[in-house]
């Protein structure tokens, strides 16, 4: 479970494509028939209904918020905003594009069943620029999904990502922000949950930030509704280690911040991310060109499982490698810190060089410190927090 934007930050138009869609239903169809006949072939269009209904809500924020910055910038973002083929699923192809004055809507369509029975899964993204009312806007839809009686989950500890699950379409939209953008997910039916958090991630990647959406939790039960399910780590569908994978690298962490325990997750980076995750991917072609492979990287973190406090911690150690190199992955694949728009500076706190990464949007910065054959990076805004870790480091 990485931290926040390492874990390494409209309204929405009907799709132009979809009346060329052989997904579209026809209504003297019978249940009965081959493929579920109308209640299955209507799915894609809940999932979009979701979609168009989520963006409305969106919307109730006044873009105009947004007059003081590059407006152009923003909006171009949200239209390059068309994730990488290579990085859907296998047998999965982008579809149609639907492109409105602030974002796009793209259709990414899957694999047909091999006997034609049933209708393709279909997911919808949309990406918009909200400028500097993305966060205002993500917040407004929270609370107005949850007074219309819709179950909110968080996907990340901060708040920025979320699954809303809307009773009256019967889909669950996800939700998420990258700096003044905010893209959403919705998915149409027979989509399995690997493909969805892919196709989620590859999205996010196009954003800017692969890892922006999280990772979706349990999914809330029938009887649940109006609810924000509490997250104890930014991951909640990776459980914390029972025992350390790598005790000497955890054993250099500080047990608590400001006073709170920690619980730590420990593996290699082999289990650390999703199968076809981009971040994931990103790492291991880096290790690659080292001669080193994903289970050859080790992984603790630390962090509040209250989540009462998005303070984080997190350690990495590549025994046999040069450690530029593997601050190199840390800075540069993991954190983007060659990413337009992400400064770093050199800061000494308690006699410890650090290399800080401010993305530039007022959450918390990524604090990296190198030593030896290890890398540690602290997730925090609070620099207090960065001295107690300091402290407890060699």
């Amino acid at each position: 479970m990485p931290p926040r934007r390492t874990s390494p930050r409209r309204a929405a138009t009907r799709p132009s494509g979809l009346n060329e869609r052989t997904l579209e239903p026809v209504y003297d169809e019978l249940d009965d028939e081959p493929g579920g006949g109308f209640f299955a072939r209507a799915a894609p269009w809940l999932a979009l209904l979701a979609l168009v209904i989520a963006a409305g809500v969106l919307g109730y924020v006044v873009f105009s918020r947004t007059s003081g910055e590059d407006l152009t910038a923003c909006r171009t973002s949200a239209w390059k905003a068309i994730p990488d083929p290579d990085s859907l699923p296998p047998d999965w192809n982008l579809g149609s594009t639907d492109l409105n004055a602030n974002g796009m809507t793209i259709s990414i369509l899957g694999p047909a069943s091999e006997d034609g029975s049933t209708n393709p899964p279909v997911v919808y993204a949309s990406v918009t620029c909200y400028g500097d009312a993305a966060e205002a806007a993500l917040a407004q839809n929270r609370a107005a999904a949850a007074a219309a009686g819709s179950t909110v989950t968080n996907r990340t500890a901060n708040g920025d990502a979320y699954d809303v699950d809307n009773p009256s379409t019967g889909s669950i939209t996800t939700l998420f922000r990258v700096n003044g953008l905010i893209g959403q997910i919705a998915e149409g039916g027979s989509v399995t949950a690997d493909d969805l958090e892919v196709i989620t991630s590859a999205v996010a990647a196009a954003m800017g930030n692969g890892t922006a959406a999280g990772r979706a939790g349990a999914r809330p039960s029938d009887s649940a509704s109006g609810s924000e399910e509490p997250l104890g780590s930014e991951d909640p569908g990776i459980e914390p280690s029972s025992s350390p994978f790598a005790p000497e690298l955890q054993a250099m962490l500080p047990t608590s911040l400001a006073g709170t325990p920690l619980t730590f997750d420990s593996r290699p980076a082999s289990e650390y991310f999703a199968e076809g995750d981009p971040t994931g991917r990103a790492v291991a072609a880096s290790l690659r060109k080292l001669g080193k492979t994903p289970a050859d990287l080790q992984i603790v973190q630390g962090f509040d499982d209250s989540g009462a406090t998005l303070d984080a911690i997190v350690a990495f150690r590549l025994p046999g490698a040069d450690l530029e190199a593997l601050r190199s992955i840390v800075l540069k694949t993991w954190l983007g810190s060659g990413n337009a728009g992400v400064t770093q500076s050199t800061v000494t706190v308690e006699g410890k060089t650090f290399t800080k990464i401010d993305y530039g949007d007022a959450k918390s910065n990524e604090w990296v410190y190198a030593k030896a054959d290890y890398v540690v990076v602290v997730d925090t805004s609070d620099q207090a927090i960065v001295a107690e870790v300091a402290k407890t480091l060699k």
